[in-house]
This record gives structure tokens, sequence and C-alpha cells, in this order.
């Protein structure tokens, strides 16, 4: 199979690491649907080269009316699946109202996870993918540091219902689930200092996709395609 006839979803695509896997996946040949929240979260995708082979949709991840919406829209068999939306919530547990650290974690766990086992049904049986935008921060065993705990819980509880979902749901269908730590990216989440430029990330997220294609695994890797420790 030619990457000219694949289909990418990329959830969460209007800036950041969104934006730059849809660019990435377009220059590569693909046929891409992307999502936003907004209506005006679509001028910079359409400006896109190749964005004649882009659909957008809008969906916010934690309404099941939008998930239900999306998942109606969708027509040709998804080649990858990609859930990118997320938030990096509040720095303190201690410090942050209850109503706050729900909305953390249905954006970043509960929402993602459940557009995932709806999708289910349109990701290829025995190639397909369905990636979730994780973080070397929700790993327990490589956590020295501290700090971000919220934003490292929901990544952990992320990487829990995922591996969940690869068991009891994606690995009858031969269906490979990938966990990706993008790197630390210079985004507005990741800051002017972090270590790597989007195309960097995406460019090595792309090459993991592709090497992984059929791995009918489930794997937390970085996007050098590095073994990170749950």
């Amino acid at each position: 199979m030619t990457a000219a006839s694949q289909t990418i979803l990329i959830v969460g695509a209007s800036r950041g690491l969104g934006l730059g896997l849809v660019a990435e996946h377009l220059a590569r040949g693909f046929d891409v649907i992307a999502t936003v929240r907004k209506p005006e979260d679509e001028a910079g995708l359409k400006a896109l080269p190749g964005a004649e082979r882009l659909t957008l949709h809008q969906i916010d991840v934690t309404s099941d009316a939008d998930i239900a919406r999306l998942v109606a829209q969708l027509s040709a068999p998804l080649d990858i699946a990609f859930i990118n939306a997320g938030v990096s919530g509040p720095k303190s547990v201690v410090t942050t109202d209850a109503d706050t650290l729900n909305q953390v974690m249905q954006a970043n766990v509960f929402g993602p996870i459940r557009l995932a086992h709806a999708l289910l049904g349109h990701v290829r049986e025995q190639t397909g993918t369905l990636a979730f935008m994780s973080s070397i921060m929700g790993s327990i065993a490589e956590n020295e540091s501290g700090g971000m705990e919220v934003y490292r819980a929901s990544k952990t509880a992320q990487n829990s219902l995922a591996r969940s979902l690869w068991l009891t749901a994606a690995r009858p269908f031969g269906i490979t689930v990938l966990s990706i730590h993008p790197g630390w990216v210079r985004t507005d989440m990741g800051g002017s200092g972090a270590d790597i430029d989007v195309a960097t990330s995406v460019a090595g997220i792309a090459d993991q996709l592709a090497a992984n294609a059929g791995a009918q695994a489930h794997r937390f890797i970085d996007y050098t395609g590095r073994e990170i420790a749950w």
C-alpha cells in the first residue's frame, strides 16, 4: 500500500504539533482528515500545501454529541487515527479546585479514550494504527523530578486506558495502539526553550507511525522510536 492511498485522521490540528502533523502527512501524500474546535481555527490548515487532500471537521473531544457526529461522517477506512487533543492544566493538585482538575481529566483522558473507542470500527484491521499524543511525563518509572503533577497523572491515566483499549477492543482486530511522546518541542505548551522544533518532532512521529504499521502491539515510544518505561 502506498502513502498516496492512505488516510489519516488527526484530532486537534489547529496549531503546534497537530498542525505540524497535518502538514507532514500531506507532504507524504496522505489524504488527511483533521479536526479543530472552532471555525476560525481552520485558516492555517486550509493554507497548507496539499490542502486539496484535506477534509476538516469541528469537534470537542469532551462532547459525546461531537464524537457521534464525527464518527457518523467518516466513510473511508482509516489507516491511522491520531488523537492529539489535550491541555497542560494547573501545576498543583493541592491548590486547584476540583472542577478544574476534572476538566483536565476530561480533556486529556476520558474524552480522547472515549473517542478512540468510537473510532475503532473505522480503523483498518490488521494494519491500522490508533495513536495517542502521550508524554514522557506519563511514565512513572522515569519521573525523577515531580512537578506538573496533574498533567503527569493525566498522561499516566491515558496510557493505562490505552493499554486496556488495546487488550480488549483493538488487539482482536489486529489494530496497533501507540502512545507517543513527541519530545520537548518548541510550541505554546513546550515553551521557547524546548529541545526541538515542530518539524523535527512531527517528522519523527510520522516515521514511527509508518514503522509500526501492522505491529499489532501497544507501545509507549518517543518520536525517535525509543521505548519509554511505563
